[in-house]
């Protein structure tokens, strides 16, 4: 995380700088109507600015514009942003979200402002989402995190790109001061919307943003690339013994040899089958190991048995989602994705898979239970392909957490 070496904070980005940022973060698409890269905006001067820097770097791209619904003007400003983003030649698409249900508004509206945001941007054909986060912010990621004591993974950062879902998300502003962001808008005659909660001291990000030193500014990028190396070694130990001693399989669970076994990859592991967003703490699975069997983040960690001479990792049944609409391309449980087209309803298997044979099937009878089915009226109308191929309804494994080199999105800072 070093800033461009550019000392004029109210220079405008230029096209051939912003062209360099993104050829370091290639391969990208053909610039075809076919192929757009998406970009995530706001409103607000930095995305906006990203907005304008991308269509000056490639013909064809999308800009996403989402009506989270939280405020009464909310409307209005996706359509101010849309218009003004139309009047200089970007196409947009305003994506209108539903009514959240009541508690952990902000957390809601993240996930369902992504969700909105990767669905719309398959749809056009889009394999590629950038996002506006800058160099601020990832100073403010950072001073956030070790406060909250956060170890190597955290202490890394926002990184440049990372998969999430089915696109890639990509930051190309992270060495970009935020001031040349506005110089850009300004330079092009841009306008934007100043969002007031901004500059609300009741959100933590924003007492961060208002209170840092530059001297802590500066101090959070030796942080950050000490944490970057000491992960980024951690990250090839982890791969290395994953690879010698662990299994993943198709339905959704993972065998671990004990000379394997160790806390990173414990933690790892519950991340990857819960498809959780963090790890659970170092201090949680300390104590999960010091019993022969458990439950943490919604998996069961269990004896191998016949499955192995070390552990199994399953997704725990009582932590799996009720039951969703079966609609194409739905998602349940976080984990799997319905790609059929059947009336109904998705639930997991649960005792309906009591009279399935799980050793014939070649898996724990516990893992079956937490697999998705078709149903109609309470009635299994169609198991998963996974069980009963050629015939069974079609799921495939949706979780998008790398057990690996993983990069999660900042809680604190929208899309």
């Amino acid at each position: 995380m070093v800033g461009l070496p550019v000392t004029d904070l109210n220079a405008p980005i230029g096209p051939d700088e912003f062209s360099a940022l993104m050829e370091r973060l290639g391969p990208w698409p053909a610039d075809s109507r076919l192929s757009p890269v998406a970009i995530a905006v706001s409103g607000g001067a930095d995305s906006m600015a990203l907005a304008v820097l991308a269509l000056r770097w490639r013909q064809s791209i999308m800009a996403l514009v989402v009506d989270h619904a939280l405020r009464p003007e909310s409307a209005n400003e996706a359509r101010l942003t849309a218009q003004r983003l139309s009047d200089v030649g970007i196409p947009v698409k305003i994506l209108t979200l539903d009514a959240f249900p009541a508690g952990r508004m902000q957390e809601r509206a993240r996930g369902a402002r992504f969700a909105a945001i990767e669905q719309a941007a398959v749809e056009l054909g889009c394999t590629d989402l950038l996002v506006a986060h800058h160099l601020s912010d990832q100073e403010e990621t950072v001073w956030m995190r070790y406060v909250g004591g956060s170890g190597p993974s955290g202490l890394a950062g926002m990184a440049p790109q990372s998969i999430r879902g089915r696109i890639r998300v990509v930051r190309p502003l992270l060495e970009v001061h935020p001031a040349r962001l506005r110089a850009t808008l300004l330079a092009a005659g841009v306008a934007w919307i100043e969002d007031p909660s901004n500059q609300n001291r009741r959100f933590e990000r924003v007492r961060w943003r208002q209170d840092l030193t530059s001297g802590q500014r500066s101090a959070a990028h030796s942080m950050r690339a000490e944490a970057v190396r000491k992960r980024l070694g951690d990250d090839a130990d982890l791969a290395e013994i994953l690879a010698q001693h662990a299994q993943w399989h198709a339905e959704g669970w993972v065998s671990l040899e004990r000379a394997g076994l160790n806390e990173t990859v414990v933690a790892s592991l519950i991340r990857l089958v819960g498809n959780q967003n963090y790890r659970p703490s170092r201090e949680s699975v300390r104590r999960l190991l010091e019993q022969p069997e458990g439950a943490l983040g919604g998996v069961l960690m269990r004896q191998a048995g016949r499955w192995g001479d070390g552990l199994i990792f399953i997704r725990e049944e009582r932590a799996c989602e009720g039951a969703i609409a079966a609609n194409s391309d739905a998602v349940w449980d976080g984990r799997w994705r319905y790609l059929g087209s059947e009336d109904g309803e998705i639930a997991g298997l649960r005792e309906a898979a009591s009279h399935l044979d799980a050793r014939a099937l070649g898996c724990p009878a516990s893992v079956i239970r937490t697999l998705p089915g078709i149903w109609r009226d309470g009635c299994l109308m169609a198991l998963p392909d996974l069980l009963d191929e050629g015939s069974g309804a079609p799921f495939v494994w949706a979780g998008n957490v790398p057990a690996t080199g993983e990069s999660v999105f900042d809680a604190e800072k929208d899309l």
